[in-house]
């Protein structure tokens, strides 16, 4: 899966730099290699599934095959996650997002490097859980308005090595809870203001399909080298 990473086209990638986050990700419905597609198959398998309902008793999960916010992540030197909660909602279905599945992809990670993944208290506003983002460590957490999560300090590693992960969504049809039902993009509530350019340009990735944002960054690339 690692290798996957580097066979990927650059017009495979989503890039987001702003003052919260510094990385990019797979764009949805991207082809990846037979190491990563096999992963995904096995954690969206009904076995698999049976699993987490049993293990979490939340029924009724359903998968997003096109990846949207999942799929492969890669984080540079100086790249960084800001504190954020995750969107709520699937951006077509509309379904609830319940879960997020990541799994680590580091092989001999230094805890130098940084990059740790922080699980927060949201009414502390401090860290409660450091996960060192190494090989194969694979996490799954509840998704809601209080999972406040991140790595907002920035990667430090050499020789223009990358964090690497890979995440996956898992919903249902509503949710029996009382969360919020009302729809959100990514939040970063404890993270550095985001100018107005930079809110536009964030809820445009997320809201508009693919093809329509990206067509849209290379005209404007081509006009400014006129």
């Amino acid at each position: 899966m690692h290798d996957d990473f580097d066979s990927l086209k650059w017009t495979n990638w989503r890039h987001y730099d702003n003052a919260n986050e510094l990385k990019r990700g797979s764009m949805p419905n991207t082809r990846f290699g037979s190491a990563t597609q096999l992963y995904f198959n096995t954690i969206y398998s009904g076995v698999f599934l049976k699993f987490l309902t049993e293990m979490t008793g939340v029924k009724g999960l359903v998968t997003d095959p096109e990846f949207h916010g999942g799929g492969l992540h890669d984080i540079p030197a100086g790249g960084k996650f800001g504190m954020h909660i995750d969107f709520n909602q699937h951006p077509i279905t509309k379904l609830a997002n319940r879960f997020v599945l990541i799994t680590y992809l580091n092989k001999d990670w230094a805890p130098s490097y940084g990059g740790a993944l922080e699980l927060w208290d949201v009414d502390e506003q401090t860290c409660k859980v450091a996960v060192e983002p190494t090989f194969g460590r694979t996490v799954l957490f509840y998704q809601s308005s209080r999972s406040l999560h991140g790595h907002p300090k920035p990667v430090n590693t050499p020789n223009g090595r990358t964090r690497r992960s890979a995440a996956a969504y898992f919903y249902t049809n509503g949710r029996a809870d009382e969360d919020s039902s009302e729809f959100h993009t990514t939040l970063f509530p404890v993270s550095i203001k985001l100018s107005q350019r930079d809110r536009a340009v964030n809820a445009a990735k997320y809201l508009l399909p693919p093809v329509v944002f990206d067509a849209g960054r290379k005209l404007k690339a081509m006009l400014r080298r006129r």
